[in-house]
């Protein structure tokens, strides 16, 4: 890539014919767009039963753990398809008849493992740099030698680590006989097998030395450990920086082109839409800067970008690390990308999430490296067991639950605002400490019976310390939830403050009974909360206040409490949970009807925010990000029309610094019309791959359930840039 003092970039890829895929991939591509059920391996209980038959007494759980790992990745049916670049898929479908029979058999074996403890244990992103630097047998001899210096607990720690290590480099080695059993039945297209053969056995114990056999060795370590070690959700993290040392060695030695490296992107992409299960996240994360503060962007930044574009699959999402010294050019070309319709990219703050790492004790270099780890929660890459949406709270369930205890009598009417905000917090504090109390409980059951020796060999620094991932073995250890609908809650508290206790129009009692009753019958009420009464989204001070009072007294309460080794993190955002949360609760004060779902993020609530979207970010800046590590997402929509031509484009590119400079922690913008949505609702085979964004993730709107596309289609659709 070529840089220049006025701080743009070569794009290696700018036309659709430069990023046209060739027929072998677009074939892979449309069998994962047309994949729709068998997400799991089917013999998997079968595995899992034979390793548990084979347990005794004597055999430590972590050796156990390792060997359950090791069994399942020497055990598990692959799958090999034709014109596949990267392989090592597992094969994934229901279990037939047969199978099924067998499971049945066994399960009693299935029912008598000890359950795991809970927790979330995947959203993972191993250690690529340290797997690429020493390869699968460069960790092997790491282990054998540490084990040789160990004794008691460490040594067996190490043990397990041994076995599940083994246990990948077998998996690797079988994942070349697979290709070379292919190359005897497949013509002309044998040396090819016969390549892929060589380039497993090769990563089975050395390391990569090629850009080919490094993004070969990521695929096969994301489903070692999401298949063999249950850390589902692995992603294949900051690409362009993991990846870069060998695109360029290629280059300069005449080994590879940009055209090759970017279809072995695209299909590392494909590949991880064969393996993702609906309504998943999977991310990328690009740009942002090196352990030394320094600008990273290069050509695979843009191919990373651009294969996003080429294969128009829902995974994964890629994310934009944007700072200060970004280039324009790569703000440009993303915004161009926007345009297109296809939701990426994101952008993250980087200066403002590594300050809030910081503040979490992540030394200076590590913190440039973070990822979203699959829609917007934060952790850092190749150190961290971090836990994330551990639970999703609903804000404006409090707000009833009080009025529910002033109905049933169960408390006195609060006689004044400030009264009924405290029951509300009260509600709320109450709630995240029961919480924190029983996550710390599971992280605490975890050291016991979780473990994940695998992992133990691909985070900092479990090695080093001879601790597992779970026994705090991670050089950093968090647990983060995420708060749900808080717009919903703000709007609500300034409609009860202003018809209950500023202007007197009715009792918390008669709100609450309009509330029950859907709004049925008191249409006018509706009418005034909905369209007089300041709404969050609109740059209205005396309500973008009451969000940044209630955002900041969460954050507090989160962080009062301890989980595990680390104190509480708090998140704003909700994946699918503002839906679901939704569609089970009844009316809320902001005129929210039962039912609906609830708001998509941190910023204003559905069609609500009326001003345009620079107010929109305006009112969604007011409040701290820095704390919420645990994620911040705003969605934003914005017509096609309004974002065709340079002009527009600029306006995009200004609105989204904007909102980066002013504190924004995250930005995502859907470029669908609703027109064009509800046509998808009425015609779906039409749309099979018209993906949008959602609330931090990005999913294929004929996927989601009717509240999620009448939530998504009710956003505000603007048609400028204007407040």
């Amino acid at each position: 890539m070529s840089s220049t003092k006025d701080n743009t970039t070569t794009i290696p890829m700018q036309t659709p014919e430069d990023i046209a895929l060739p027929q072998s991939l677009l074939d892979l591509r449309t069998a994962a767009l047309r994949k729709t059920s068998g997400y799991g391996i089917p013999t998997l209980a079968l595995i899992d039963a034979e390793a548990w038959r084979l347990h005794s007494p004597s055999e430590d759980w972590l050796e156990w753990r390792g060997r359950w790992s090791a069994t399942r990745l020497r055990e598990m049916p692959l799958d090999i398809s034709s014109g596949e670049l990267i392989v090592g898929r597992p094969l994934l479908r229901d279990p037939n008849e047969n199978e099924q029979a067998q499971i049945t058999a066994v399960q009693h074996l299935l029912d008598s493992i000890p359950p795991y403890p809970g927790g979330d244990p995947g959203h993972f992103h191993p250690d690529y740099e340290k797997l690429f630097r020493s390869g699968i047998g460069g960790v092997l001899g790491e282990i054998k030698n540490r084990k040789e210096q160990a004794s008691g607990d460490t040594r067996t720690m190490y043990n397990a680590c041994e076995i599940a290590m083994q246990g990948f480099s077998d998996y690797v080695v079988r994942v070349a006989d697979e290709c070379d059993a292919k190359a005897g039945c497949a013509g002309e297209y044998a040396d090819h097998w016969h390549n892929m053969a060589d380039i497993c056995r090769k990563v089975a114990i050395a390391p990569p030395d090629t850009f080919h056999e490094a993004i070969e060795l990521m695929f096969l370590t994301m489903v070692a450990l999401w298949f063999g070690d249950d850390h589902f959700l692995t992603t294949p993290g900051r690409m362009d920086q993991t990846l870069l040392r060998f695109y360029e060695s290629d280059l300069a030695a005449g080994r590879i082109t940009h055209e090759r490296a970017f279809e072995l992107i695209c299909s590392l992409y494909i590949q991880c839409n064969m393996i993702l299960y609906p309504g998943s996240a999977l991310s990328v994360m690009v740009g942002g800067r090196d352990s030394q503060g320094r600008d990273v962007t290069n050509d695979l930044t843009y191919m990373c970008m651009d294969a996003r574009l080429a294969t128009h699959l829902v995974y994964p999402t890629i994310g934009i690390a944007w700072h200060e010294d970004t280039p324009i050019e790569l703000t440009k070309h993303a915004c161009r990308m926007i345009a297109t319709g296809v939701g990426d990219p994101a952008f993250f703050n980087d200066e403002l999430i590594i300050i809030g790492l910081r503040k979490h004790g992540v030394s200076e270099s590590d913190s440039y490296n973070y990822m979203n780890s699959t829609c917007v929660e934060i952790k850092v890459a190749g150190a961290s067991n971090m836990w994330v949406t551990q639970p999703y709270f609903n804000c404006p369930e409090a707000i009833l639950h009080v009025m529910d205890m002033v109905a049933d009598d169960t408390m006195p009417e609060p006689a004044t605002f400030a009264e009924f905000c405290t029951a509300v917090k009260e509600r709320l504090a109450s709630t995240v400490r029961d919480a924190a109390v029983s996550l710390d409980k599971i992280w605490h059951d975890r050291e016991e019976r979780g473990c994940h020796p695998l992992a133990s060999c691909l985070i900092s620094d479990c090695l080093e310390k001879g601790l597992d991932y779970d026994r705090g073995g991670a050089r950093y250890n968090w647990v983060e939830n995420s708060f749900v609908g808080l717009a919903n809650l703000a709007d609500s508290m300034m409609a009860i403050k202003m018809l209950v206790y500023e202007q007197g129009e009715l009792s918390l009692n008669e709100f609450r009974t309009a509330l029950k009753a859907d709004y049925k019958g008191y249409e006018e009420l509706l009418a005034r909360i909905i369209n007089i009464i300041p709404s969050y989204g609109c740059d209205n001070d005396e309500v973008d206040a009451i969000v940044a009072e209630w955002a900041d007294f969460l954050g507090e309460t989160t962080e009062s409490n301890v989980v595990g080794l680390h104190r509480y993190v708090p998140g704003f955002f909700c994946w699918i949970m503002h839906g679901l949360m939704g569609a089970q609760m009844g009316a809320t004060p902001d005129g929210r009807r039962a039912g609906l779902a609830l708001a998509d993020g941190a910023g204003a609530a559905q069609g609500r925010e009326t001003c345009g979207p620079t107010a929109a970010i305006l009112s969604t800046t007011k409040w701290n990000h820095i704390k919420a590590i645990g994620g911040v997402v705003h969605n934003l929509k914005l017509s096609k029309n309004s974002l065709s031509g340079d002009s527009n484009q600029k306006a995009l590119k200004s609105l989204i610094e904007t909102y980066l400079r002013r504190g924004g922690f995250e930005i995502q913008i859907n470029a669908v019309s609703a027109d064009t949505l509800r046509d998808a609702q009425l015609h779906p085979e039409d749309y099979a791959d018209l993906v949008v964004r959602v609330a931090g993730y990005s999913d294929y709107f004929t996927h989601l359930d009717p509240v999620l596309q009448a939530e998504v289609i009710a956003r505000t659709e603007h048609d400028g840039f204007g407040s």
